[in-house]
């Protein structure tokens, strides 16, 4: 198995924003100028981002990102 090392820090960023991607889930449908449409938005975005970062993990040499 392959390792790769990450920084706390951008760990918790990472968890972070998904964290934030869940609660928009929970909190948008309920408010009439977001709904249902934003919060899946939103979601859809950070899983991306989140996504492409752990890609760029992978693929480095060293592991190391920021």
């Amino acid at each position: 198995m392959k390792t790769k090392n990450i920084s706390v820090q951008r760990l918790e960023f990472l968890i972070q924003r998904l964290e934030n991607a869940v609660a928009v889930c929970y909190t948008a449908p309920e408010n009439k100028d977001q709904g249902y449409p934003y919060a899946a938005g939103y979601a859809r975005s950070c899983m991306q981002e989140t996504a492409e970062q752990l890609k760029e993990l992978m693929n480095t040499e060293t592991g190391d990102l920021y």
